[in-house]
């Protein structure tokens, strides 16, 4: 499984906007795991969590 990381980023925490995910940032860096091929995730700072309903495209 790969990992994916982003500097620059305001401490806190960030809500993935695709699957309602929380993360905690520290240091400015917001970092992920990135399982597979074709997979969104849109990490907003103090989001409001998942967007949408699960169906075929969105889990």
């Amino acid at each position: 499984m790969q990992q994916v990381a982003d500097t620059g980023i305001p401490n806190g925490t960030c809500t993935d906007a695709v699957t309602g995910d929380v993360k905690t940032v520290p240091n400015g860096t917001l970092s992920v795991a990135a399982p597979g091929k074709g997979n969104l995730r849109v990490y907003v700072p103090n989001g409001p969590g998942k967007i949408g309903s699960d169906g075929p495209y969105l889990k």
